[in-house]
Order: C-alpha cells, then structure tokens, then sequence
C-alpha cells in the first residue's frame, strides 16, 4: 500500500523536533560546562573554525543538492536502478571532496595566527584546528547514504539515532570537562561519536534497502550526467552565496573586532542556530514528501501546498524572532552573567536577519525540489558580492564593528533573495504573478513588527532580571503571540488546513492507541 505523504511528514518531523529538543538541550547544558571550565576564548576558536571549516566545504561544488534532486523522480517511480546509480555517483564524488578537503584544510593550518586577535598564545592551537577539520571530513565518507532516507521519507531514523549519539557524546564531553577539563579530549570525544553516527546510519542503509549492494555498479545514463553538470555549476554559485554571507561574518569579526568579542556573538548564535536547525530539520523531513508531491501534480496544487507551508514557516520564524529580540539578553544575563551581553541594537539586528534568512526556507525547498539552482545562479554570485563588500565597507573604512558586518548581511538579502528567489518560483513553476506574493510578505511583516512591539513594550514593564521575571517575559511572548496570532488568523485558509490535519492526526493516534 502507497504510503500517506502526510503521514510520512508529520513522523519525520515529530522525530525530527524531539531530535531538536534532545540535542539542543544538551548543547545548552554542553556550552554552560563549557564556559565555566574552558572560558570565552576557546568559545571564539570553536566559531572561528567552524566557519573556516564552512568554507572549506565549498570543494564539494554543490554536488550533494544536485544528485539529491536527481533522485526524488526515480524513487517516486520505483526505479531502483537509476536511485542506486546516483548514489554511486555521489559516494565517489563525495569520497575525493573528503579528501580534498582533508587536504585543502591541513594546508591552512600555517595561517591560523593570521585570523586571531587578542587572545592569548595557545601551544595546541594547530591540534585543536586538525581535529575540528577530522570531525567534517569524516562524514564526507558516508553521509551520501543519508539521502537514500530523506527520498524514501525515512529521515526519521536518522533522527533516532542522532538522538543517541548526541546524549553519549555530551555526556561523555561534560564528564571529560569536569575531571579534566581539556579540550583536546573535548574534541576528541566529539570526532568519534561523529564517526559513530556515520557509520550507524550507512549499516542501518545497506541493511534496509537491499538493491543498492544489488545495482552497486550502476552507473548514470548520459542524459542526467548532462544535467547534473548544469544543476552542480548552479548549486556551487548558491553555495559560494550561502557560505559568504553566513560564514565571513564571523571571520570579519575575529580579525578585523574582536576574537573574545566573537565568543560572545557566538553564544547569541547558539540560539540563532537553534532555530536554523529545528526549520531545517522540519524542511529536511517533509523534503522526501515535496519532492515526491511536485515530480507528479499540477502547479496549481504545488501553489497551494506553497503557501500552507509558508504560512507555518511565516508563524514559527516570526515566533522565534520576537521571541529572541526579547528574551535573548534577559537570558543570558541570567545564564552565565552580564559582562556577556551584547547591546539592544546589535540584538535587534541579529533577530532582524533570523527572521529575513529563514523566511525564505519555503521558497528554498520549493528550489531544491524543482531543480531550480540553475535560475538563481545570478542572485547568487550578486549576494555574495555585495555581502562581503557591503561587510568590508561598513566594518574598515567607517568602523561600524560588528552592527556593519550584520548590516552587511541584511542589505545583501534585501537586494538579492528576498524578491528573486519567489519571482523565479512564480514565474518558473506557477506561472503566476508575483504580487500576491509580496503582498502577502508585508502582511506578515507588518503583523509580525506590530505584535513584537507590543510584547516589547509589555515585558519591559516588567521589574527585575532574576529568573521569575524572566518566567513571566516568557509566558507573556509564548501566550501572548499565539492568541494573537490565532485570533487573527482563526478563519484564514491555511490555519483552517493545520486545524484539521491536527484532528486528523489525533484520531489516527487514538485509534492505533
């Protein structure tokens, strides 16, 4: 019997959100132990090398997206033969990027000095950056067979065993912490349980589906070679563009601000990075299901599947921006104290391009699905540019610090996704017109800034910053933007859709119970 693309969505993100929660509560118990016996200057390292490491996936050249698109038609259509062949393609390619990389990374290792400021000689400096490049490398060996799962619907299981490698490994790094607070062994801990996950997933693959060992010589024909080659040049020009302006901003800030100054962004990007992860897990989830969706209905029906998922997205994301604007600071504050915190206009703009980033992951996953790479590769190289100027314009000449690298990356969305990316959706794959569209962003925008700044305005009426003040901010943002937004919302289609697929969902639950 076919399976419920509903269905199969709503598990995977169900795990998927449990994932999130498991592993980002550790990770806030993690960073706390961190801090407390490691200090704020290995907390700079950890974001500067992480994005160094950012870039050096780069040498990947887009191939990931482009054979992970190529497989959602064959997988629909139960073509075995072909999904085999692609995987083989992208075991081999993924194989030589993994020691590319490994290469490329060990080679950088002479001019980490050049990207540190004011922090203090660190004898280990060169182990610590080798052994954060084996925790990315590695999983080049064997995180192709994860795409078998996100086309067959079955992320869900590499959620589960996430989830238990991520409570072994924080376990295991905060006992190491405590006894010997080093962080050699911190990353040490860190590179095997990666390799542990990996090797997890790729046994629980080869064991389920059979016909990859049975086509392991499959090879792909000449027509999706060719348009492989198309999607992998398009998809390398989105991944400079993502890479840029996500990645050298925390570069500009260790060399040209500050590398303590770093690791206080860093743990706002904690949280940042806890929201990019949960969307991106529920994107990640319902992916297999959209790619199945679109190989066979009418643009019609993929317009309207669109703008169900945008107007979730839309609620979460503007959710999570409010939510962070107000209640980031009275956090931290509490969390690991005062000296740590960053000012309201800094916050504000971080929150701001939270909410601009991942508005736009409805439309994202509508372009990976369709193949779209090739149509933005523009939009692509003009972000990337204008990022990385904007960025340097701001932060030397006029000295902006860390506000002109932020409002680099806000110009750059502004003059680049947030009209591109929708006009191509709409004008490729819809053929409609793109007024409704923006029509409908300053809805939401507006609603959003209003709704923000009345919850603003309230929780700052509130006194103290101890942990029953914060409680109440918390209760008022949570409680207070939900009935608002249900109020206003209560008979507009969409939310009428996830009423009813809610209630659906309950009775399929209770009658299995």
């Amino acid at each position: 019997m076919k399976k419920s693309r509903i269905f199969s969505s709503i598990k995977n993100v169900s795990v998927s959100m449990m994932e999130q929660i498991v592993t980002n509560l550790l990770l806030f118990v993690n960073r706390s132990f961190f801090i407390y016996f490691l200090g704020n200057e290995f907390l700079g390292l950890n974001g500067l090398f992480s994005n160094i490491l950012t870039l050096l996936s780069l040498s990947d050249l887009g191939f990931g997206m482009a054979i992970l698109y190529s497989m959602y038609k064959p997988a629909a259509e139960k073509n075995y033969y072909k999904v085999a062949a692609l995987l083989n393609l992208y075991k081999k390619i993924y194989h030589i990027v993994g020691v590319l990389m490994t290469g490329i990374g060990l080679a950088c290792t002479p001019f980490l000095h050049l990207l540190i400021s004011d922090l203090p000689q660190i004898r280990e400096l060169n182990i610590i950056y080798i052994l954060y490049l084996l925790n990315t490398t590695v999983t080049y060996f064997f995180s192709y067979k994860k795409s078998i799962l996100i086309v067959e619907q079955e992320v869900y299981i590499a959620s589960v065993i996430q989830i238990v490698i991520s409570v072994l490994q924080n376990v295991l790094q905060i006992i190491g912490l405590i006894i010997y607070r080093n962080f050699i062994l911190y990353l040490i801990i860190q590179v095997v349980c990666t390799l542990g996950n990996n090797i997890a997933i790729s046994l629980y693959v080869d064991k389920k589906y059979k016909f990859l060992k049975d086509f392991s010589n499959a090879k792909v024909d000449a027509n999706t070679s060719a348009e492989l080659k198309k999607n992998v040049f398009a998809m390398f020009l989105s991944k400079i563009s993502s890479v840029v302006v996500t990645s050298t901003s925390n570069i500009m800030i260790s060399k040209f601000v500050s590398t303590v100054i770093l690791g206080y962004y860093s743990n706002y990007l904690l949280f940042v990075n806890l929201v990019r992860t949960v969307i991106t897990k529920i994107f990640e989830a319902i992916t297999g299901s959209l790619g199945n969706f679109v190989a066979v209905k009418t643009k019609e029906e993929s317009k309207e599947t669109f703008e169900r998922l945008w107007f979730a997205n839309y609620w979460l994301i503007a959710f999570c921006s409010v939510c962070f604007f107000i209640l980031i600071n009275p956090f931290i504050e509490i969390w690991i104290g005062k000296k740590f915190l960053l000012n309201e206009g800094i916050v504000f703009l971080i929150a701001f391009n939270l909410y601009m980033r991942y508005i736009r992951n409805t439309q994202l996953a509508y372009i990976d699905t369709y193949g779209l790479y090739w149509n933005i590769k523009i939009k692509c190289i003009a972000e990337a540019g204008i990022n990385l100027g904007v960025s340097l314009l701001f932060v030397l000449p006029l000295r902006l610090g860390i506000i002109g690298i932020l409002l680099g990356t806000t110009i750059s969305n502004f003059l680049t996704n947030f009209w591109y990316e929708p006009y191509i959706i709409y004008k490729e794959k819809f053929e409609s017109k793109i007024k409704e569209y923006f029509k409908q962003f300053a809805i939401y925008f507006v609603l959003m800034i209003i709704v923000g700044t009345i919850l603003w305005f309230v929780c700052r009426q509130i006194p103290g910053n101890g942990i029953i003040s914060f409680l109440e901010r918390l209760l008022i943002c949570v409680f207070g933007f939900n009935v608002i937004y249900i109020g206003i919302y209560k008979k507009n289609k969409n939310f009428i859709y996830y009423e009813n697929l809610c209630k659906s969902f309950y009775k399929k639950i209770k009658k299995r119970g």
